[in-house]
């Protein structure tokens, strides 16, 4: 055996030993869960000033978990939008709020308005429009 061929096994035994030592430890990648683009598209009433802020509250993580502060909303003329990831599957339910004096939606009629609720089935847009602002309030908890 020449010198350079017992070179050559001294660099294989260790390669050797580490790849039997690794079999089996090699750990699967996690499970990917499918996401979606989600956006909110919110028409405001005209007497809403242009300096508030809008807030999607909701059930995700995403969208504060159902407390404050939730997911801000950019304004574009008499809408707010914004884009969130959720996962593909999720049932979500949601209330919009003005401002953080956390004024809140109301119906036509004045009363509290249920919270609005849609399933994640893919990319997709969820339109909502506000009849009026309540008073300031606590907020979500």
């Amino acid at each position: 055996m020449n010198l350079s061929h017992t070179v050559k096994w001294f660099l294989l035994v260790p390669l050797v030993s580490v790849m039997w030592a690794g079999c089996g430890a090699i750990e699967p990648p996690p499970p990917s869960y499918p996401h979606a683009t989600v956006t909110f598209d919110v028409t405001v009433p005209a007497d809403t000033p242009a300096n508030v802020v809008v807030t999607v509250v909701g059930s995700d993580p995403s969208l504060g978990g159902g407390t404050a502060p939730g997911f801000r909303l950019r304004r574009q003329e008499t809408h707010y939008l914004g884009s969130v990831r959720l996962p593909v599957g999720e049932e979500v339910s949601f209330e919009l709020w003005v401002d953080e004096a956390w004024r809140p939606e109301l119906s036509a009629e004045g009363s509290p308005v249920p919270r609005h609720s849609f399933r994640v089935d893919g990319d997709m847009t969820v339109n909502a429009t506000v009849e009026r602002w309540g008073e300031p309030g606590q907020g979500p908890r």
